[in-house]
């Protein structure tokens, strides 16, 4: 087989894949992982048979690079290196996504094919949450964890909010958007995540200060009203999950949460230059010396920088910082080089969904969410490919 040939259908392979992983970006772990596994041999094939080993050149390489080797660190004197190399897989794979994404430069046609299943798969998954509801479940979650279904939504509320709004679209697309936008956060009530309604307000807040200071304006207006008016409608659960925010006293998950942060802080004191090792704090955390209280939960330190802190230490927490300031920096940067407006409207979109990650990570520890971990990198991958093929120029170029 000519070399032209190979090429043309390892790329064709890398798309399929890539297909099946999208259609179970919000759905499967068994779709998502065919999917990444038919991609990812396929390209590691074209590699192989081309005998070029070289990563993709992205602005982010050094910084990822920076990154990792942080997390390879953690590795020595991990307290289980068996807990650490498991954690490290979910935490590569979604940058290993990202560079056969880049590397592999789908076509636009291809990318708004992607993009429209994702629309698709995950306004069903909104319905579905919507039955969930009608059936008494008292956390709806799609078909995946509450926790990461809810990280979904707020995604997809900023993208829909941002093209209602600001696209120059007709107006029934507007609506179709304006409709969907509203339905992810009536779903995200329904979620009774209160991480991710912060991060979705705070996202979408930055998002609007960028566009026009008086959409920001009219946003807090909205807010405002919207709290005074909600009360009234929702069912006395929801508005007391919402109350439960400010108690930090006799509410056993804000309780929880403060002791985790609390002994994070404890353990990082102790271990500051390379943590205990990836995955280690649910172990360590139960120590007397980190301990302070009684918690419900000691599975993850509910907070993202403080779980580096005591797992990576000093070079974790430093690298993940540096790695996202350049992220949302870049982010930033195209949105201002973009005239098409679809365009700049996705790269506003994209900032505000990460900054709606991180946000969300100063609650939960959402680093290694599988479904939310890899589309962020999806998504980060796909603004690199339509940066380079509308030709955006910036001043670090």
């Amino acid at each position: 087989m000519n070399q032209d040939k190979f090429d043309f259908i390892a790329n064709v392979s890398i798309v399929v894949g890539f297909s099946i992983y999208v259609v179970g970006a919000v759905l499967s772990i068994a779709l998502m992982n065919l999917g990444l596994g038919v991609a990812g041999l396929a390209w590691l094939s074209k590699k192989i048979k081309n005998c070029d080993f070289k990563l993709p050149s992205t602005p982010y390489n050094k910084y990822i690079l920076f990154f990792l080797v942080a997390l390879g660190l953690s590795f020595i004197d991990s307290l289980n290196v068996a807990n650490s190399l498991d954690d490290f897989k979910r935490l590569w794979v979604p940058i290993l996504l990202f560079y056969i994404v880049v590397d592999t430069e789908p076509s636009l046609k291809v990318i708004k094919n992607w993009f429209i299943v994702l629309f698709l798969t995950m306004s069903g998954s909104i319905i579905y949450s919507f039955w969930q509801y009608q059936q008494g479940i008292n956390r709806v979650h799609g078909n995946i964890f509450v926790m990461e279904f809810a990280s979904l939504l707020v995604f997809m509320a900023i993208y829909t909010f941002v093209y209602a709004l600001l696209g120059k679209i007709r107006l029934r697309y507007k609506l179709l958007l304006a409709v969907t936008s509203i339905s992810a956060m009536i779903s995200l009530i329904f979620t009774q995540t209160r991480g991710a309604w912060l991060a979705l307000l705070s996202s979408l807040a930055i998002v609007l200060l960028l566009e026009d200071k008086k959409y920001l304006v009219w946003f807090l207006v909205i807010v405002v009203l919207f709290i005074t008016i909600v009360p009234s409608i929702l069912p006395q659960q929801h508005i007391d999950r919402f109350i439960s925010i400010f108690d930090v006293e006799d509410n056993n998950s804000n309780v929880t949460r403060i002791t985790l942060w609390q002994g994070s802080l404890l353990i990082y004191q102790d271990h500051w230059v390379n943590g205990v090792g990836l995955n280690n704090f649910s172990d360590v955390i139960r120590r007397p010396d980190y301990l302070l209280r009684e918690i419900v939960s000691d599975t993850h330190a509910h907070n993202v920088l403080l779980q580096l802190a005591a797992e990576t230490g000093t070079l974790g927490v430093i690298s993940f910082i540096v790695l996202f300031g350049v992220i949302i920096w870049s982010l930033y940067s195209y949105y201002q080089a973009a005239e098409e407006n679809h365009l700049k409207l996705f790269f506003l979109g994209t900032l505000g969904v990460i900054v709606a990650y991180l946000s969300h990570g100063l609650t939960e520890y959402n680093l290694y969410d599988m479904y939310v971990s890899r589309l962020v990198w999806f998504i980060l991958a796909i603004s690199l490919v339509l940066k380079t093929k509308f030709g955006l120029i910036m001043e670090s170029d």
